[in-house]
């Protein structure tokens, strides 16, 4: 029996993924391990949308390259493999398999093949979705991908290029599968895709629909999704929030940049007035939501006016939380045709600012909630704290409480008591709801 190490980065997706793979290569005779040392196989699932991600995941793979004479099998999988293609076998020319995301399907009889010959295989695919159903080890929550790829095109992504066109899957796999984990003790389901607004466009489906049908099955204690684009936000999803108790009440609405010259440039799609129409909206229809987004600095021509624009807009909008990201240039995408003109340390000062800015933020938002009483949904006993739980707020905050008798996979009420940057604290205060 081979055995098989994966290590993972980047998104959800990506992790997502590789639990789609074990389970695909377990039914297939192979045996996962818990460590490179102990494999046949050694396999990096990649991530390209920052070059710092992709040149981690490469070096991992370089560093257990003197093991190639002990006749290991390197693959790269993900983002990276469709980016570069054979070409990476110029510079990591111990590599023995290249696999963009939507072949996945294909590795049991890919790794068959690598024992005597390298394996590329990249592209669209007849099965982009691997249809074994992930491991359940005792987790309560589990992703559940429905989309692939995306046809946005903002100048800055190279999605498009490394995760294709846009590919729903079907209604009833997904249905399938979530009802599969339900039954095997998740309670919480977290829907993902480049842009989830966009589901069932490609096969005649709407996220809205699919989204209610989930709601209701029976079992689910708490349901969410990532990412929404701006652009295609409906009033139907912004109601879902108040009208979906099991819905999280938070919405991740990446901004980018405050300046319409900067967003133009992005071909993002918005203005700033539709993204603050947008904000209104939600946080009308439920005061209580966390809102969260992407900025991204030293965008190619931002100036000091653009950037104050997009600070301006932080301030006004009193985002939840930001991820704050140093423009760099990704290959194939528009954006790489265009001049990197702002100085790394500008672009340093400017992450600072923002960050900074945010932290003060970040409190301000979550003090708001001390002395209130939530449902939390208990995650897992605190890993460094004994006689505390971890668990995630009506409004996806990550809480921390006292307790000696909470049950993982349940719903429980708790007194929110203090309030940091990174999560709130409280207590129990009624015995569990769930079941």
């Amino acid at each position: 029996m081979k055995k098989v190490y994966i290590k993972t980065y980047g998104c959800q997706m990506n992790f997502y993924d590789s639990e789609k793979i074990k389970a695909l290569l377990i039914k297939n005779g192979y045996e996962i391990v818990k460590s490179p040392e102990e494999a046949d196989i050694i396999a990096v699932n990649t991530c390209s949308v920052r070059k710092h991600a992709e040149d981690r995941a490469l070096s991992f793979l370089f560093s257990y390259k003197n093991q190639k004479n002990r006749g290991k099998v390197f693959c790269l999988l993900g983002c990276t493999a469709n980016l570069y293609k054979e070409e990476i076998y110029k510079k990591y020319n111990f590599i023995d398999v290249v696999c963009g995301p939507d072949n996945y399907s294909e590795l049991p009889e890919i790794l068959k093949n690598s024992e005597t010959e390298r394996v590329c295989i990249i592209g669209e695919s007849k099965h982009p979705f691997i249809s074994e159903n992930p491991i359940v080890d005792g987790g309560v929550s589990s992703f559940v991908t429905i989309t692939k790829g995306c046809e946005n095109f903002c100048s800055y992504c190279v999605v498009p290029f490394t995760r294709g066109k846009l590919i729903s899957k079907y209604p009833e796999d997904i249905y399938r599968e979530v009802e599969y984990l339900v039954e095997n003790g998740v309670r919480e389901i977290i829907l993902l895709g480049q842009n989830v607004n966009e589901y069932g466009r490609d096969i005649e489906e709407n996220f809205h629909t699919l989204l209610e049908k989930i709601h209701n099955i029976q079992g689910l204690l708490r349901l969410g999704f990532l990412t929404s684009h701006p652009k295609d936000i409906q009033d139907t999803l912004i109601l879902a929030f108040k009208n979906m108790p099991k819905l999280y009440k938070y919405l991740h609405l990446p901004l980018q940049s405050g300046s319409d010259r900067i967003l133009k440039q992005m071909n993002r799609q918005y203005t700033m007035a539709r993204y603050m129409e947008i904000i209104n909206k939600v946080r009308n229809a439920c005061p209580d939501i966390t809102i969260t987004s992407d900025i991204i600095v030293g965008f190619p021509s931002e100036t000091e006016n653009d950037f104050n624009k997009t600070l301006q807009a932080i301030k006004e909008i009193e985002f939840d939380d930001l991820f704050v990201f140093k423009y760099s240039s990704r290959p194939l995408t528009a954006a790489s045709l265009m001049k990197d003109d702002i100085p790394k340390a500008e672009k340093e000062r400017r992450h600072k600012i923002i960050l900074d800015t945010q932290e003060e933020i970040a409190i301000k938002r979550n003090r708001r909630f001390i002395g209130k009483i939530d449902s939390v949904f208990v995650l897992k006993p605190a890993d460094k704290k004994s006689g505390y739980f971890l668990g995630k707020s009506s409004s996806n905050k990550t809480v921390l409480f006292k307790s000696t008798y909470s049950k993982p996979g349940t719903l429980e009420n708790i007194t929110f008591t203090s309030a940091g940057r990174r999560y709130l604290s409280g207590c129990s205060s009624c015995v569990s709801k769930g079941e």
